[in-house]
Parts: structure tokens; C-alpha cells; sequence
């Protein structure tokens, strides 16, 4: 039940409307995408942590509100606690309660950095070696009518360098037909 009650309305509430509110915390406005890109990281930390159970500090930050999420998602008990315990009762609480892990806003906002820094790794795998003459992407040009009308190769060394990098003239080589979509960036 908890699947088709909240986890595969979540899941279509996301696919839907990702740019929806969600949540309103601190005068910061949060989406549903958003809420998923910080829910996503904390589930593959407690995946690789095996823990049954885990406490969750409930700070005014929509990373602990994805952390709880992240439990129930992944099958882990989630234990929300109160952010004004110390230290000392943190830890009492986690051997009363058989809490192996404690999660708090900081430690969830590096698992978020790491899946960031994971993401710029892939992309520069230090391993490129692209030819000039290579062909990067082909360019499809169509008539009213929806007919391939010509194509436009593009080779690696069609990108030239720019003196302040955006996004915008990658996408106008690579999308010359949409200019609207070119321009959100």
C-alpha cells in the first residue's frame, strides 16, 4: 500500500509538475526536483551503508524533510529527532534507540556535493582526446511539412572557444531550429 499511497504518487507528481512547489522553508521556495535531486544521493549513501534504521535531525532545511523521504523510499526506519539535543544526547539516544547512523543536515549536504563532484568527474574523465575532424553531432534541418530538407555536420572544431563560457552558443550550434529553447540559457 505505501507504494501505490505515496511513493508512486510522489513519483508521478514529480514526472508531472518538477518545477511545482513543494515546499516553503526558510523563505526559500523548493520543486519537486529539487526535493528528488537531494533525495536521490541520500538513498545511495544509506544503500551503501546497510543500516536498518537511521536518525534524521530535523533542521528547517528541505534536505532533512528528503532525508525522511530517502527512509521510507530506500526501506530504512527513519527516526526524526530534535536539532537541540547536544552531542552527548544524540549519542544516548542513538544506543537507546539502536541508531547506527545520525544524520544531520551538514552530512547530507556533503553527500549532495559528492554526487555533484561525482557528476563533473564523469564528465572530465581526464582521458579526452578529440580530433578536430570529429563528428559531434549531426544537425537536421526540416521543411514546414516535416521533411529533411538538409543536414549540418558538426565537428569539434565547429566549438570555438569564448572569452566567457555559457551555454548559449553550444546549444544555438547544436539546436539552430529552436531558438526558444536556446535561449534559457
Amino acid at each position: 500500500m505505501f507504494y501505490q499511497n505515496v511513493i508512486e504518487p510522489y513519483i508521478r507528481q514529480t514526472e508531472q509538475n518538477p518545477d511545482q512547489t513543494v515546499a516553503r522553508i526558510g523563505g526559500q521556495v523548493y520543486s519537486y526536483a529539487q526535493l528528488a535531486q537531494r533525495i536521490a544521493p541520500i538513498m545511495n549513501e544509506l544503500d551503501a551503508l546497510s543500516i536498518p534504521r537511521a536518525g534524521i535531525v530535523m533542521k528547517q532545511d528541505l534536505t532533512a524533510f528528503a532525508a525522511l523521504l530517502a527512509c521510507l523510499f530506500g526501506g530504512v526506519v527513519a527516526v526524526p529527532l530534535p536539532e537541540n539535543l547536544t552531542e552527548s544526547q544524540l549519542e544516548a539516544v542513538a544506543r537507546e534507540l539502536d541508531l547506527p547512523q545520525v544524520l544531520t543536515v551538514e552530512r547530507m549536504h556533503y553527500y549532495f556535493r559528492m554526487t555533484f563532484e561525482d557528476a563533473l568527474c564523469r564528465i572530465d574523465n581526464g582521458l579526452y582526446h578529440i580530433d578536430e575532424q570529429q563528428l559531434m553531432c549531426i544537425v537536421p534541418h526540416f521543411d514546414p511539412n516535416g521533411k529533411l530538407i538538409s543536414q549540418q555536420p558538426l565537428r569539434a572544431g565547429d566549438f570555438q572557444r569564448q572569452k566567457r563560457f555559457s551555454l548559449a552558443p553550444v546549444f544555438q550550434q547544436l539546436i539552430p531550429d529552436f531558438p526558444t529553447l536556446c535561449s534559457i540559457f
